[in-house]
């Protein structure tokens, strides 16, 4: 970790000063929220064609078929029997991903803070892993925490059973792994981080101060995801994921971070490792582990942007042509 994440090229107090008194676009407001009902939009069209075309090549027709979508009961079983979540990922976000980036390289040439893509070495990707398993292991306490309450009788329990349900449906172990990889492992974390990163926190950062727009953002993530259990670890992962982009200045950086969250904690690495339940503990283990190092990469990132930004604002107030 000897190697030091390239500075910023002005310090965040000049980039807060320079758009301090500019009028906060309402694009800036509208277009995220557009791209983000647009997103649910799409994920939920492509799930009910894939039932669609799945009940239609099952020999079904006419009443029959519709009855698939009045039932619930028939709708939860072609769900699960079509593999509709994975391959509404899939179709989803092989159409919103040339969306976003279209929009982020378009709107880069007007504001040019909105998406930064800053040179990274080997060594902060490196960093980067630990910091996200590390974020694992600390999931992986909360939703141990969690479990305590899944045969309870409540609110909580009862949002636990419906969520392993749910995650059963993305990561089954009887599905086809190929298509899961394809889905939860590289196009779900390239598109979720186009959006929340790049086109939100992106927007957010012409007008609102990295706290504001980290939180924002983490918020915004955690309730898109629709579920009470999985969004309580998503916003510690989202946290995670903005401070990455803010202290790296890249995207590619939580892009990264976000493939190896969903590779791991997925259950696609124990799927193709074909780890038993002692090698799995084990695994889970070694997550918990990496959480010290995990907050010694965060304390080393956090100093170092601030020496980077100590160094830009002195360098902005010393300017050798006089310039301010």
């Amino acid at each position: 970790m000897s190697q030091r994440i390239e500075a910023m090229p002005e310090s965040e107090d000049s980039r807060e000063v320079q758009f301090s008194q500019r009028k906060f676009p309402l694009a800036s407001v509208l277009v995220p929220v557009l791209f983000l009902f647009l997103h649910q939009i799409m994920l939920n069209a492509m799930a009910y064609l894939r039932i669609f075309l799945y009940a239609r090549k099952s020999g079904l027709a006419g009443d029959e078929l519709m009855r698939v979508f009045s039932r619930p009961d028939l709708f939860y079983e072609y769900l699960l029997a079509s593999d509709a979540q994975n391959y509404a990922s899939i179709w989803a976000m092989l159409l919103l991903i040339p969306l976003y980036l279209l929009y982020l390289f378009r709107r880069r040439r007007r504001d040019p803070l909105v998406l930064r893509l800053q040179r990274q070495a080997v060594t902060t990707y490196l960093e980067s892993a630990v910091l996200i398993i590390g974020t694992l292991g600390l999931t992986q306490l909360w939703m141990s925490f969690l479990l305590l309450f899944e045969e309870a009788d409540n609110f909580v329990g009862r949002a636990l059973r419906d969520y392993l349900i749910q995650a059963e449906q993305l990561t089954s172990a009887a599905g086809n792994l190929r298509l899961q990889i394809a889905a939860l492992v590289v196009l779900v974390p390239i598109a979720e981080e186009l959006l929340f990163r790049g086109i939100l926190q992106g927007e957010l950062s012409l007008r609102f101060s990295r706290t504001t727009r980290v939180l924002v953002s983490s918020v915004i993530f955690a309730v898109f995801h629709l579920d009470l259990i999985q969004g309580s670890y998503v916003f510690l992962a989202g946290i995670i994921l903005a401070l990455a982009y803010e202290l790296t200045g890249s995207l590619l950086v939580p892009i990264f971070m976000h493939i190896l969250f969903n590779f791991i904690g997925g259950g696609i690495l124990q799927r193709l490792l074909n780890l038993d339940e002692q090698a799995s503990s084990s695994l889970l283990i070694l997550m918990f582990i990496f959480i010290p190092l995990a907050l010694a990469v965060l304390l080393i990132w956090l100093r170092r942007d601030r020496a980077g930004r100590e160094k830009a604002s002195y360098t902005f107030n010393n300017d050798p042509s006089g310039k301010k």
